[in-house]
């Protein structure tokens, strides 16, 4: 009995030992030197290793699986049959995807397996021999069958060329009912080629279309419908299906044609994504119908395919009314945003070989047009494509045409209140350089725009919204090393509201809150102030919300998601590149210049004519401050307009310049200012003034003595101290 517990216990002992070096080796050991050489494993067994680390949290075996994974030398469709079409349980695989793009040091990795694996299902849901395969099993036994639904579904509108030649071509007459209900629940995707396909048809097909149309009843199909409607060469059974599917699918019977055409044009320019097939895809298809092969893809770059789609629509709507405005407002606005948004690089095979300019467009159908397609761009808040529209009036707008009469809407005047300076400058640079011959709403805004971008066009100013005070001190000190002044630095929203009321502008704003939902909260707070509607925001989350969050402003060029973290470098291209795509960029010196200038040659302008609409001497202010802190021309520029003015403030910072100047040309160009300005207005000098002057005339000589002379003819005064400048005396 003693042996034998002796022995027992000697056993226990010894599996206790043995568990203790195990834990050791578990816990102790790098988890890399745990890990099993994987150079021969299954990409099955990496995979399940990868998603088991994963979920487990051991985010040192989980990457060392997944890079294994991804060196494996997979292609992507192999990595999604892998995951799809596996033995493993998907929702795992989705469990680890969603997880692991939360964690910092797995993210890149985990994100590269997503990819890669939602590519494979595109790829392979595209391919065109399984696509006809999978409608071939549309006659096979009921899994077969649920099986290849599945697939076409996956396949989207790649599927429904084939689908459509089985209507129309096979002899096999039960399988078009089962290509019918794969096109209805392809939906949407099915819609556009349908349509394109739908004049082309024999009047069987076009009866079977119209019926799929209508059980789809998606909207946009309503201007094919009510084309093939109202077509006089179609059988009376073809048109009365048209019909019906049409009152299905929602149809407007008050429109004309070319207004439905004019509309879903304008869907597509307003709101392309909810139209696009394949948003997140680099290029999405526009379908034509070739009579010998069918239905026929054009890749088009997505950024600019919602500008095409518009521009076709638009040019459908013209070629049935020519004098339809809106469908050229539409087309003159897509053109010009088309060209704003195409990828560097990249080309429209579309529309790219057009013989003239968008530029050329946007002026040459007069004011009426381009005022409304600033007011669509308005609308979408499209900062670069305002910008535009404003170019193209200040090109073909004056005093005679610069209000339409007939529109309720004034563009131009909306466009000084828009939350973008270069935007207000610029409007009101084509407002003062009209010279309008009469007052309007709005008209008291133009002087104080021109005079701050004398003043202050070279500040960029920011706002930062977080509830730590030291995140704000952060953002403030980043602020200042990338030369941004800041207009406050508030806990929430409601906090900066003051802030940004009183600002001159804001051009950009940084969002850092607690949560990501609290951030969000915050932007669409912020979207919702007029003020900040348009404004670049930077919004700064936690890891693990980022992916979620960006995907929330993906299609939003004026919204910027990076995580936590990073210097004032990583800031400053966070910044840049924000800054880049809302707005084109940063207001750089040189841009700052040219708006002072222009600015300043405006107000000129006004002043000479005598505008009624304007009262320049609402920029005196501005002007004195710049004549004191400017030089070379762009002093003599404001010295112009203050002798304009007619104040005896301005006529005394002239005189005051002009006797204390000491180079001679800049003397004489000064004091030529002064007689200018004594002769239009009068004598407002101080008696320091004229003495200063009498002393100049007695010390000067050649050039300056003459225009110090003419000063003092101006003035008309009689001075026993002149007198003694005759010989003699």
């Amino acid at each position: 009995m003693n042996m034998c517990s002796s022995v027992l216990s000697w056993s226990r002992r010894r599996g206790l030992w043995v568990a203790s070096v195990v834990l050791l080796l578990v816990f102790c050991l790098p988890a890399q030197a745990l890990m099993q050489d994987t150079s021969n494993d299954e990409p099955s067994n990496l995979l399940d290793n990868f998603i088991h680390y994963v979920i487990t949290g051991q985010t040192d075996l989980a990457g060392g699986y997944g890079q294994a994974l991804l060196d494996a030398g997979l292609t992507n469709a192999d990595m999604a049959l892998l995951v799809d079409e596996g033995s493993m349980d998907e929702s795992r695989y989705n469990e680890a995807i969603s997880w692991g793009q939360g964690v910092a040091e797995i993210e890149p990795i985990v994100s590269e397996i997503a990819i890669r694996v939602e590519r494979g299902r595109l790829a392979l849901a595209r391919d065109r021999e399984r696509i006809a395969k999978a409608i071939a099993m549309l006659l096979g036994n009921q899994r077969q069958e649920l099986l290849a639904m599945n697939r076409l579904g996956a396949a989207g509108e790649y599927a429904v060329p084939q689908l459509l030649q089985q209507l129309t071509e096979a002899t096999e007459e039960r399988i078009k009912p089962k290509v019918e209900r794969a096109l209805v629940q392809i939906g949407k995707q099915a819609v556009d080629p349908l349509c394109v396909a739908l004049p082309n048809l024999d009047s069987t097909a076009q009866r079977r279309v119209c019926d799929i149309l209508a059980e789809i009843a998606y909207p946009h199909a309503a201007p094919a419908l009510a084309s093939l409607e109202r077509d006089q060469n179609a059988t009376q059974p073809v048109r009365q299906a048209a019909r019906r599917a049409f009152d299905a699918v929602g149809g407007n019977r008050e429109a004309s044609l070319a207004d439905l055409w004019a509309d879903l044009g304008r869907r597509y320019f307003s709101d392309p994504t909810v139209l696009t097939a394949y948003p997140a895809d680099d290029v999405n298809n526009i379908w034509s119908y070739d009579k010998f092969v069918g239905l026929v893809t054009t890749p088009v770059p997505t950024p600019i395919f919602g500008e095409v789609k518009a521009m076709q629509y638009a040019s459908n709507a013209m070629t049935l009314e020519p004098a339809n405005v809106r469908a050229l407002s539409l087309f003159v606005a897509a053109n010009l945003n088309r060209e704003n948004d195409l990828p560097q690089g990249e080309d429209d095979p579309v529309f790219g070989d057009l013989p003239y300019s968008p530029d050329f467009f946007a002026t040459v159908f007069g004011t009426r047009v381009c005022q409304d397609v600033l007011g669509m761009a308005l609308d979408r808040v499209d900062t670069p494509l305002v910008r535009d529209a404003i170019k193209a009036l200040s090109q073909t707008t004056g005093g005679a045409n610069l209000f339409d009469p007939g529109t309720g809407r004034q563009p131009l005047l909306e466009a000084l209140t828009y939350p973008d300076r270069r935007v207000q400058y610029e409007a009101a640079l084509t407002l003062a350089r009209a010279l309008p011959e009469r007052r309007f709403v709005g008209d008291a805004m133009v002087v104080p725009i021109l005079a701050s971008a004398v003043r202050t066009a070279g500040v960029s100013y920011g706002l930062v919204i977080a509830n730590d005070v030291e995140i704000r001190q952060t953002m403030a000190d980043m602020f200042d090393q990338t030369n941004f002044t800041m207009v406050g630095a508030e806990p929430n929203y409601t906090a900066a509201i003051p802030a940004i009321e009183d600002a001159i502008g804001i051009d950009l704003i940084v969002v850092q809150l607690a949560t990501a939902r609290d951030a969000m909260r915050t932007v669409d707070e912020l979207r919702g102030n007029p003020r900040t509607l348009a404004t670049p925001i930077l919004v700064r989350v936690a890891p693990n919300e980022l992916v979620a969050t960006q995907n929330r402003y993906i299609d939003d060029s004026r919204v910027l998601v990076v995580a936590f973290g990073g210097g004032s470098d990583a800031f400053e291209a966070g910044t840049e590149q924000l800054l880049r795509d809302a707005v084109g960029g940063r207001l750089s010196d040189a841009d700052a210049e040219v708006y002072a200038i222009e600015s300043l040659s405006a107000l000129r302008d006004v002043a000479i004519n005598r505008s009624p609409a304007f009262r320049v001497v609402e920029a005196e202010p501005a002007l004195l401050e710049a004549f004191s802190t400017r030089s070379g021309g762009m002093r003599m520029l404001v010295a112009d307009i203050l002798a304009l003015l007619g104040t005896s403030q301005s006529q005394h910072a002239l005189f005051d310049a002009a006797l204390s100047e000491t180079e001679p040309f800049d003397q004489v160009e000064l004091l030529d200012r002064v007689a200018a300005s004594v002769r239009k207005h009068g004598n407002l000098a101080e008696r320091r003034h004229i003495d200063a002057l009498v002393e100049l005339i007695g010390k000067a000589s050649g050039d300056v003595a003459e225009a110090a002379a003419r000063v003092h003819g101006a003035l008309n005064v009689f001075d026993s101290d002149a007198i003694s400048l005759v010989p003699g005396n």
